[in-house]
């Protein structure tokens, strides 16, 4: 089976997986999704206030590369409940990220993998004060709290990258 292939039976898969959930399971996961959501945005608005789209533009995003596993099966049920159709990967663009093009991510913040939200290079982490960086600490554990707590209400392994959950 090829990464598409597996792309499209793994969202086939996370699909009936959120369209099955017990209706109060689905109602607090849903609720949980706003909350990771949020959180995510949050993270991408400190970086960037720090100047992260131009050191990332410079840099043409090396920490970008091999993220064809960074998506997991949480974040295409984030697409699922705001009904927005999911991501396009390119898998022919190896190494470089599935998920982007040549203008960067092409996933909005808020529905970027959690690796993606929370690693930032050294002269990302260099230009923020030591304010944001607490604050960025800070979200960063309210999000790892939420996604594990999206995976014990569900009872799924949420966090599971999608082109693994379906082998």
């Amino acid at each position: 089976m090829n990464d598409q292939d597996a792309w499209g039976q793994a969202l086939a898969a996370a699909r009936i997986s959120y369209t099955r959930l017990p209706p109060g399971t689905a109602a607090e996961l849903d609720e949980l999704i706003e909350c990771i959501m949020r959180l995510k945005q949050n993270l991408v608005e400190l970086v960037m206030s720090a100047g992260s789209l131009e050191i990332c533009r410079i840099c043409g995003g090396d920490c970008c590369r091999y993220g064809k596993y960074h998506v997991s099966v949480l974040d295409i049920m984030v697409y699922l409940k705001v009904g927005t159709p999911p991501v396009i990967p390119d898998f022919s663009s190896h190494p470089a990220c599935p998920y982007s093009d040549i203008s960067g991510c092409t996933m909005a913040p808020r529905y970027r993998p959690m690796t993606c939200v929370i690693f930032n290079c050294q002269l990302v982490e260099d230009r923020l004060t030591s304010a944001q960086l607490d604050t960025m600490r800070s979200y960063e554990h309210e999000l790892r709290t939420a996604i594990t707590r999206a995976g014990h209400i569900s009872g799924l392994r949420l966090d599971r990258a999608l082109l693994l959950s379906c082998s």
